[in-house]
C-alpha cells in the first residue's frame, strides 16, 4: 500500500469527525468504568488498586476528547492551516493548534501508562502462582519507569517548554529534541510493552487445569484486549507515513500541519478510550452471568450444582462472595503445580455421581439449618 499522504486530497479526519469521535470518546470511558465498578457491586467484591486506578484513566480520556474538540474548532485539526499573505505566520488558530497538539502528546503518554498499570495491577489480583506474580511485578515497575520517563521528556521535549508553541516545527533543531526519533521512540515502546503484557498471562492460561470451554471463555476475554495492540500499530503506521511526507519535502507538512497530524493525534486518543475499555473487559463476568445466563462460564450443571452446594459453609460462601469476579483463574489448579486449588476437582469428589436432576441429601447434621438463596447461606 502506497502512502496516501502524498494524495494533497487525502483526509478521513475531518473536522467533524473529529468532533463527532470526541463525543463518542467521552461517553465510552465513562460507560466502561460505570459498567466495572456495577460488575464488581454485583457479587460485593472488594474494590482494589486496579479498578480505583481506572477513574484518572477515564478522566484522561475525557481530557484528551475535550482537547481534540478544541483542536478542532479552534486550532483547525483536520483542515487546512492558516496561512497570511501565503506565508507561515503565528496565527490564533497556530497557537491553539500547537497548544493542543502538546496536551495530546503530555496527557495521553500518562494515560497510556496508568492503563498499563491497571492491566497489570488486575493481572496481580487474580493470578496466585508465584512465578507469574513475580514476573509481573517485574513489569509493573517497567511499566513505571516506562511512563514516567516518557512523560517528562514528552512535557520538556523542547527547552524552554514554551517554545512547544512559540516556535514553528521548522525552528524545533534549536529548541526542541529531534522530534520525528523522539515520537517514533515512544510510539515503537508502548506498541512493545502493550504487546508483552498482552502476551505475558497467556502461557500461565494454558497449563490451568480447567474445562476447555471456560479457558477458552476466558482467554477470549483477554483476547479482546488485544485490540489496543492493533490500534497501536495503525497509529505507528500512520506516523510513518507522516514522517516519510516530511522526509520528502519538509515545508510541505509545515505550512500544512494541522492537514497532516490529524490521523496521528486522533488514534492517540482512540488508543487511550480503547486501552481502557480493553482493561476493564474482563472485569465484566458477573454483568454477564446476572444479564445473560446463556452465556455460563462454568463446565457443567454438576459444577453449578456443587458451587451451590458448598456455600451453604460460611467459610466456602465468604471465598464465594470475595472471588465471584476474578474469573476462575485463582481457584482453577496449574499444571505444573501451582500454589491455587481446584474447585472443580474438589466439588465432584464431595458430590460423586449426583443426578442431573436429583435432589442432594446431606448426611451432615447440627443444631443449626442453613438454606441457600441466591447463592448466599440463610438461617431456617
Amino acid at each position: 500500500m502506497g502512502n496516501p499522504y502524498f494524495d494533497p486530497e487525502y483526509q478521513p479526519y475531518t473536522p467533524s469527525v473529529l468532533i463527532g469521535t470526541s463525543v463518542l470518546f467521552m461517553i465510552l470511558p465513562i460507560a466502561a468504568v460505570a459498567l466495572r465498578f456495577y460488575s464488581r457491586s454485583l457479587v460485593q467484591a472488594n474494590l482494589a488498586i486496579d479498578d480505583w486506578i481506572t477513574i484518572p484513566s477515564a478522566i484522561i480520556c475525557i481530557g484528551l476528547a475535550v482537547n481534540q474538540i478544541i483542536a478542532a474548532v479552534y486550532g483547525g485539526l483536520g483542515g487546512h492551516q492558516e496561512l497570511v499573505d501565503g506565508q507561515l505566520a503565528h496565527t490564533e488558530q497556530l497557537y491553539a493548534y500547537e497548544k493542543t497538539k502538546y496536551t495530546y502528546h503530555v496527557l495521553g503518554t500518562l494515560g497510556l501508562w496508568v492503563i498499563k498499570l491497571s492491566v497489570l495491577l488486575f493481572y496481580r489480583r487474580i493470578f496466585q502462582v508465584r512465578i507469574f506474580r513475580i514476573v509481573n511485578d517485574v513489569f509493573i515497575g517497567l511499566t513505571v519507569a516506562w511512563g514516567l520517563a516518557f512523560t517528562f521528556a514528552v512535557a520538556f521535549q523542547c527547552w524552554p517548554a514554551h517554545m512547544f508553541w512559540e516556535a514553528f516545527e521548522s525552528e524545533y533543531p534549536l529548541y526542541c529534541v529531534n522530534v520525528k526519533s523522539f515520537y517514533l521512540a515512544v510510539a515503537v515502546s508502548d506498541l512493545i510493552l502493550d504487546i508483552m503484557i498482552f502476551v505475558l498471562p497467556m502461557p500461565h492460561l494454558a497449563t490451568l487445569k480447567m474445562p476447555w470451554r471456560r479457558k477458552l471463555a476466558v482467554g477470549g476475554i483477554f483476547f479482546l484486549g488485544s485490540i489496543v495492540v492493533a490500534i497501536g500499530i495503525v497509529r505507528l503506521i500512520i506516523f510513518q507515513w507522516v514522517i516519510e511526507l516530511m522526509d520528502t519535502d519538509p515545508m510541505i507538512f509545515v505550512m500544512d500541519a494541522t492537514w497532516y497530524s490529524a490521523g496521528v493525534l486522533f488514534w492517540h486518543l482512540a488508543e487511550n478510550v480503547i486501552g481502557l475499555i480493553g482493561c476493564c473487559l474482563p472485569t465484566y463476568r458477573p454483568f454477564f452471568k446476572r444479564f445473560l445466563p446463556k452465556l455460563r462460564l462454568g463446565s457443567s450443571n454438576r459444577s453449578t450444582a456443587a458451587s451451590k452446594f458448598n456455600s451453604t459453609k460460611s467459610k466456602n460462601s465468604e471465598y464465594q462472595r470475595q472471588h465471584d469476579d476474578d474469573w476462575p483463574l485463582s481457584r482453577a489448579t496449574a499444571a505444573t503445580g501451582g500454589s491455587s486449588s481446584s474447585s472443580t476437582g474438589d466439588e465432584e469428589h464431595a458430590l460423586g455421581n449426583l443426578p442431573r436432576d436429583g435432589i442432594l441429601v446431606s448426611k451432615e447434621f447440627g443444631t443449626d439449618s442453613t438454606i441457600v438463596h441466591d447463592g448466599q447461606p440463610r438461617a431456617l
